[in-house]
């Protein structure tokens, strides 16, 4: 009999025999660093053979991009990170710099492992410290890790390298080649490896590696590479080093089963630092702001309200939550990394300020009760595949949930931890305190004018780039204006607090949720209500968030003596969604330019190849977060800096695409209909 398909994320973690001191993979039976000295062999073998000695030692380099196969113990990454590091406290690089450090391993370490190997290289503890405060749990997929001090991302992929790098976008400039040697691990040293690193490598990309095995060597001249043997560390006699040097070629086309609409030339696009403008001061806008400043650009935010997180980002407190899913879709999959990014920046963003967790955030975990027979089925499912790891999905019964988390609770529920609460006006305001950010309020912009090649923000500017993130008024431009966004009406209501709610310090997430108490009373809602757009409070809906509580927590409902009727007090807001509920996030099409490339796909998949999809140069959009927009933003903030700079995404390519701003230009040309028009789902 077919057995059903294993939906688990969970990855498997590396087998480790600790001889001594030097750490042995068991399913590879070789050694993960040299036994005379790592960090000396990391530098003969990687630094040094990639020339970042003469490379880094440049004044007005804003960001640098190293890829690398096999994760191992991290040794490669903390080593490229300290002297990343060093160069910068020596004054060759400026200190707004950003080092991009991507690595791809099928059998991660347990953290317990990367703690023994770590406590081996002390002369490396600012860079251990927080990769182990951030180390990933063992989850299939992307994970991004932010390093403040030095300013470095560490993008971790937990697969095997070749699916890994297959689905990456972006440019490297420097290739560590590691792993265990093609002997030990053949699968992985092979020729559909060796085409990806050509495609994500441009003409100074540079590879060093450690083997000289003819297999390498012949993969690195197929992909481009012109490759030397030089001699190797300690007791290998020979390794491998190279330059890419491909022979010169246009644009490709490309077949529509690779969708080339959606691509992103990142070689002609890649911008340096400069300037940009992003119009739009909620949690879309101030992430993205705070993601490029980060990277070295010089930011405007333009905010049309007199102060940040005035409207759709308004709420007194909002929730970082995710909803699992067993389908394999690049919708859940977005999700599901979003969050655990968004986990992992909220936190250490908030700590870098100071602010510690209690009064503006707490991310202690977030409770999502088993509320009715579906999502009881559906949350017993994910226990029976093991979905997630326990350190990020538990389960919980009532009794739990009460000796836990001291709410009396009818019903059992899974605690995802991780989540929590934060109030959106003080994330926004801590995202935009950055020094290179100038925030500007008041302002109502009404056209972009492209000019010279950069762009006029009505009177300012002008800009290398632009980001709209206002969510509707994101469709009020010429380039705009065809995007399908439509406002879904919420309606939260103010609970007074209680003292013995003062002591819930969990938000709990149901067909509704409710907060943790801020300020003195509690969050609860939200409504969702597609078809009104009043913009003030309506008394059934107040009585709809309190029947939700009341039914789902009766023991809650009651010690906030929760009315049956009489007036109550909340706030209104819009969702900003789109028709299939996922965000718009990356290029502007020039959608007229779209019609006149791809009229044709309304005939049906020709036989012919198809150029990359024509967008507005610079001008990008982060809007339709909808009800999610704590986690989905920070990651969106992320892609948005990854196509500007050229980095590799945060996601794979088929989530790109299924957020692509083009995706219904697309739709609606395959379907012969008006640009303009697009179904949205009830």
């Amino acid at each position: 009999m077919k057995q059903p398909p294993n939906r688990s994320r969970i990855v498997e973690n590396a087998q480790i025999d600790w001889q001594q001191s030097t750490p042995i993979s068991e399913q590879f039976e070789d050694v993960y660093f040299s036994r005379d000295c790592g960090p000396d062999e990391t530098q003969h073998v990687f630094i040094h053979h990639n020339r970042l000695e003469q490379r880094w030692r440049d004044d007005s380099l804003s960001g640098f991009t190293i890829a690398e196969t096999g994760f191992g113990t991290g040794l490669n990454f903390l080593c490229t990170a300290d002297y990343w590091q060093q160069q910068k406290h020596a004054g060759h690089l400026p200190m707004n710099a950003h080092l991009h450090f991507v690595s791809v391993e099928k059998y991660p370490l347990a953290l317990a492992d990367m703690r023994i190997a770590s406590r081996q290289w002390p002369q490396l503890v600012s860079v251990t410290e927080p990769l182990l405060e951030q180390y990933p749990a063992p989850v299939r997929g992307v994970h991004r890790l932010y390093f403040a001090g030095p300013n470095i991302t560490l993008t971790l992929i937990f697969d095997d390298a070749i699916a890994g790098f297959s689905g990456l976008d972006g440019l490297v400039d420097a290739w560590f080649l590691d792993g265990f040697a093609p002997a030990k691990n053949p699968d992985m040293w092979q020729p559909a490896l060796f085409e990806h690193i050509g495609r994500l490598s441009y003409a100074p990309t540079t590879v060093a590696t450690f083997t000289a095995a003819g297999v390498v060597k012949r993969g690195l001249r197929d992909a481009g590479f012109k490759v030397e043997k030089v001699a190797g560390f300690g007791r290998k006699r020979e390794m491998l080093r190279g330059d890419y040097l491909p022979a010169p070629t246009q644009q490709r086309q490309l077949p529509p089963g690779d969708k080339p609409w959606f691509h992103f030339d990142y070689q002609a696009q890649r911008k340096a630092t400069g300037s940009v403008a992003v119009i739009g001061a909620g949690m879309a806008g101030a992430t993205a702001a705070n993601s490029l400043a980060r990277r070295g650009w010089q930011v405007t935010v333009l905010e049309q309200e007199p102060r940040a997180a005035s409207q759709g980002s308004g709420n007194p407190t909002g929730i970082t939550f995710t909803k699992l899913s067993l389908h394999d879709t690049p919708q859940n999959r977005f999700y599901q990394w979003a969050y655990l990014y968004a986990c992992r920046y909220i936190q250490s963003t908030f700590l870098a300020a100071g602010i510690e967790p209690g009064v503006d955030w707490n991310l202690n975990g977030l409770l999502r009760l088993a509320f009715d027979e579906k999502e009881a089925r559906e949350q017993a499912a994910l226990l029976a595949e093991s979905y997630w790891p326990p350190s990020l999905l538990e389960n919980l019964s009532p009794a739990q949930i009460q000796e836990r988390l001291g709410i009396e609770s009818p019903i059992g529920g899974l605690m995802l931890h991780g989540g929590g609460w934060l109030h959106p006006a003080a994330w926004c305001d801590v995202l935009l305190s950055h020094p290179k950010i100038e925030l500007l309020t008041s302002q109502c912009i009404t056209h972009l004018t492209p000019t010279a090649g950069r762009w006029r923000v009505n009177q300012h500017g002008p800009f290398d780039a632009v980001i709209l993130a206002n969510a509707f008024g994101s469709a009020r431009f010429q380039q705009s204006s065809h995007l399908p966004l439509k406002p879904v009406r919420g309606q939260i209501s103010y609970l007074p607090a209680t003292a013995a709610s003062l002591e819930w310090q969990h938000a709990v997430n149901y067909h509704g949720y409710v907060n943790p108490a801020r300020a003195g009373f509690h969050c609860v809602g939200a409504t969702f209500d597609p078809r009104s757009e009043a913009s003030t409070e309506r008394q059934e809906d107040h009585q709809w968030n309190c029947d939700q509580l009341r039914s789902t927590l009766p023991a809650l409902a009651e010690a906030l003596g929760l009315p049956h009727g009489g007036p109550l007090q909340g706030r209104v807001g819009f969702r900003c969604q789109t028709p299939d509920y996922l965000p718009i996030i990356g290029p502007l099409p020039d959608a007229e330019a779209y019609r006149q490339q791809f009229d044709d796909l309304g005939k049906g998949f020709l036989k012919r190849e198809f150029p990359f999809g024509p967008c507005h140069d610079g001008l990008f959009i982060t809007c339709g977060h909808g009800s999610r927009g704590i986690t989905s933003t920070c990651f969106a903030a992320e892609i948005l800096a990854s196509y500007l700079s050229g980095e590799p995404q945060p996601a794979d390519r088929e989530i790109l695409f299924a957020i692509h701003p083009a995706r219904f230009l697309i739709r609606n040309i395959m379907r012969r209909t008006s640009l303009k028009t697009t179904e949205f789902k009830s």
